[in-house]
Parts: structure tokens; sequence; C-alpha cells
């Protein structure tokens, strides 16, 4: 008996006094298959560096830490949903071997409030209406002015790194009127 879970982006198994961790980035597939020896359904998980031989295969009556992942079809393909979800929110390249895909968005905002609900790779806001904005970067726990003619930027950094969803607020009421460049996934 063993449990499996993701932990800092690794697939993580304990059992007994022994604990294993795999790399996302080193999975190559995830699937089930039933093994019609023991009469029972397994995710395999297929490595990069090695061939259909040397799959880790996860005994699913034999994990005691996931309740929807049955023995039959269902739990199976439960599963294998988890540990891709899994390895998606690690953000990485998925299976695949296509890589995240951005997407840009332009916006024109006036005599309106809110916030962009996309996690955020880099953004720019430029104020260029005639009245002061208002712009937070924290969620909206306080807002700066931007003045008639300013521009900001912000940056995550490396390539998979991402400002959270809502994070940026914005107020552009009056004849303000903010021009929104950014980049998410």
């Amino acid at each position: 008996m063993y449990t499996v879970e993701n932990s800092n982006g690794q697939l993580k198994l304990s059992y007994s006094n022994l604990v294993e961790f795999y790399q996302f980035p080193t999975f190559k597939s995830v699937s089930f298959a039933f093994d019609t020896i023991r009469s029972n359904y397994y995710v395999s998980i297929n490595f990069i560096s090695n061939d259909k031989n040397n799959s880790l295969r996860l005994y699913l009556v034999d994990i005691t830490n996931q309740s929807g992942w049955t023995d039959d079809v269902t739990g199976a393909n439960n599963a294998v949903t988890v540990i891709s979800s899994w390895i998606s929110s690690a953000l990485i390249p998925n299976l695949s071997g296509v890589g995240i895909i951005k997407k840009s968005e332009l916006l024109r905002l006036s005599l309106t409030t809110g916030a962009i609900t996309d996690a955020v790779n880099s953004i720019e806001v430029t104020n260029v209406g005639t009245d002061d904005a208002l712009f937070s970067s924290n969620g909206g726990g306080s807002f700066e002015i931007l003045k008639k003619g300013e521009r900001i930027s912000y940056d995550a950094g490396a390539i998979n790194n991402f400002f959270p969803p809502e994070n940026f607020h914005y107020n552009a009421s009056g004849t303000s009127e903010l021009l929104i460049t950014y980049v998410y996934i």
C-alpha cells in the first residue's frame, strides 16, 4: 500500500519508510491499462529516457490516499486526469511535447473598474485619457495614481513565471482611459 501526491511539482510516492520523487518534465506519457494477471487497473507512466518496458506502474488497488482512483475504468480515467492536471499545474511542456500556449490581449478601458482575471506573464498599462486613473498591482489592496501619459510595466521574469489571476486591478473612471496590453496563459 502506498500514497501518491503532487509535491512541489513532482510525483511523490510514499510506502513503508520509503519515499520516491519523479520530476514531471521527465514524463513522456501517462495512460492506464488492465493487468490480466493481477486483475487490476494501473496507471502507466513512461519516461522520456526509457522505453515502454521500464514504465512506472501505479496499481490503483494499492493507492490509499486518492479516493476517486478506484480499481475500475472510471477510477483509472480519474487517476490519469488528476496526474495530467498536476503536470499542467507545474507549468511544464504538456505531454504532447507542445509548450505552454501564451496569448496576448489589448484592452482600451474607460468609465469602468475591474481586474485582469488571467494569470499574467507581462503587462503594460498606459493612461491615454485626460484624467488620472488608478491601478493596483497587489490584488486591489492599494491603488497608485497613473497620471495622463504615464506608462507602467510589470514582467514576471522567466518564461514560466506568472502573476496570479486578479493580481492587477484598474479604475478608469471620469475622462481617464487606460490602454492595457498583457501576455497570459
